[in-house]
């Protein structure tokens, strides 16, 4: 088949299907998208040359056919393995954590790039090491603390390196995160404005940027208002789970009434939600109860947990424009990007 003439910003006004045998190629992609291979081949790497449109059209052909870039020819024409490090943390026990990866990985894949996970919550020298010694063009993190800033320090000497969901007091890297502190008095405003006063946290010790703001702005908000946390009604847990919520909430009843309860992340809300049954009240009937993150079970009928949900999407999407971009000028000076958040108010509070 002949193909279609270009128009002046390489969009043709013709329309392919790929076809139905073997694996998908450049040239599929660019009959998908009506475009010329050389202008696929030029969306790959990212040449400013392309028009935004375009590069637009490539990316959505490469999305929904499925290609994959030849990973040693690439290497051979750009010296790049187009291969891209995740390090996520708790993927069994924080739905977070997957929401986030599946996010990650699409975002990538449009752009043609593959991803390489690692789970690791407490970043490691070994883990760094088999990172950037496997080869990864650049490494995106959702598990940063100030204890492995070292290490984050020397990964972004050698591959560029981008900080998501969690920060930490750098200015070395581009970071990206949600207003946690502006959630968390959100929070805190939200129980106040509704007349609730004997409020009890769950939170944790030696928290990562993201909880540890989440509480400061939780907490500065009700001083604020003029409400105190008394000791017994803050329950601070060793980890973030289930078990740890519900068993946080019982412990907090246990020392006396309260009247709501906010949990700094959606999994140990939820576990508060059955912490608060066990002891023969019911939600929101006796006890409000308000996670954070707005995970995908948080919306379940059964659930129905009100929650801040974090502008997941939005935040993804830069990290993995600013690591593309990074890796093609690696001089440009480092972003810290802070995003919005929403108040998602369901069954368990409001």
């Amino acid at each position: 088949m002949t193909p279609p003439l270009e128009s002046s910003d390489g969009i043709s006004s013709g329309f392919f299907m790929i076809g139905s045998g073997g694996k998908p190629t450049s040239r599929d992609v660019a009959r998908l998208a009506g475009v010329s291979q050389a202008t696929v081949s030029r969306v790959l790497q990212n040449s400013p040359l392309v028009q935004p449109a375009t590069r637009q059209a490539v990316l959505d052909a490469i999305a929904q056919s499925g290609y994959a870039p030849n990973a040693a020819a690439r290497w051979m024409r750009t010296r790049r393995t187009g291969i891209i490090a995740l390090v996520v943390a708790n993927l069994a026990v924080n739905p977070l954590y997957p929401a986030m990866l599946q996010l990650l990985s699409a975002a990538l894949r449009k752009r043609g790039l593959s991803a390489s996970v690692y789970e690791e919550e407490d970043f490691s020298d070994a883990t760094m090491r088999v990172m950037v010694e496997s080869g990864v063009d650049g490494v995106i993190t959702t598990t940063a603390t100030e204890a492995s800033l070292p290490l984050l320090e020397r990964i972004a000497q050698k591959v560029p390196l981008v900080l998501l969901h969690r920060t930490v007091g750098s200015d070395a890297f581009d970071q990206f995160s949600s207003d946690n502190r502006a959630s968390g008095a959100s929070t805190a405003g939200f129980f106040v404005d509704h007349g609730r006063t004997r409020i009890g946290l769950i939170s944790g010790h030696d928290l990562p940027s993201t909880l540890r703001e989440r509480e400061q702005g939780f907490v500065e908000e009700l001083a604020r208002r003029g409400v105190a946390l008394s000791p017994g009604a803050v329950a601070r847990v060793p980890k973030f789970s289930y078990a740890a919520g519900q068993d946080a909430a019982r412990a907090i009843l246990q020392s006396g009434r309260v009247d709501a309860i906010f949990g700094v992340n959606d999994i140990v809300a939820i576990g508060a939600l059955d912490g608060v049954r066990s002891r023969g009240l019911a939600v929101p009937r006796d006890v409000w109860v308000v996670g954070h993150d707005d995970v995908p079970m948080a919306a379940w009928d059964s659930i129905a947990l009100t929650t801040v949900s974090q502008s997941r999407e939005a935040m993804v999407e830069a990290a993995v424009a600013r690591l593309c971009a990074r890796l093609d000028n690696q001089q440009m000076e480092p972003a810290r990007v802070v995003l919005p958040h929403a108040f998602i108010v369901r069954g368990t509070a409001g």
